[in-house]
C-alpha cells in the first residue's frame, strides 16, 4: 500500500479515518511513500504545529515506509497521468499524479480520502 498524504494527515489528526491507516501501517505489510508527499506533510505541519511537529512527523512517516525516489520512468509516467486527468478533474494537480506514478511502479494501491482519487481501481478510498 501507498500512504499519501491526506491519509498521513487523518493518521495524524487520529480521526476515524486515521484509525483505518493506523491499521494499514501496523499490518506488518510493506507500505510505501514518496518525498511529495513528506514534503506536503512536513509544509502542513509547519504551518499548523510547528517546525519540531513537522521534522517528528517526517521522521515518523520514513521509519515507517519504503521511500520510493522519483526516478525518469516515474517523472514520464507522472506526466502522462497529469496530462490524462487534468481535463476530466480540473484541480488534478501534478503532485496527485507523481504519488499515483510512484504507487503504480510499486504495484500498490494508494491509501487515501482524495477525492481526486475516488472511483479508481488503483485506490483505497478512505470514504
Amino acid at each position: 500500500m501507498f500512504i499519501d498524504s491526506f491519509a498521513w494527515i487523518e493518521y495524524f489528526m487520529g480521526t476515524v479515518k486515521g484509525r483505518t491507516v493506523k491499521k494499514i501501517i501496523d499490518a506488518n505489510e510493506i507500505t510505501y511513500t514518496s518525498p511529495t508527499v513528506i514534503a506536503e506533510i512536513f509544509s502542513k505541519s509547519v504551518r499548523t504545529d510547528g517546525q519540531d511537529k513537522a521534522r517528528e512527523r517526517a521522521d515518523f512517516i520514513v521509519d515507517r515506509c519504503v521511500l520510493i525516489q522519483t526516478d525518469e520512468n516515474i517523472a514520464v509516467e507522472a506526466g502522462r497521468l497529469h496530462g490524462e486527468m487534468k481535463p476530466l478533474v480540473r484541480d488534478f494537480g501534478l503532485a496527485d499524479a507523481f504519488i499515483l506514478a510512484s504507487a503504480r511502479s510499486k504495484g500498490a494501491k494508494v491509501v487515501t480520502g482524495d477525492p481526486h482519487f475516488k472511483h479508481r481501481e488503483d485506490v483505497v478510498f478512505l470514504g
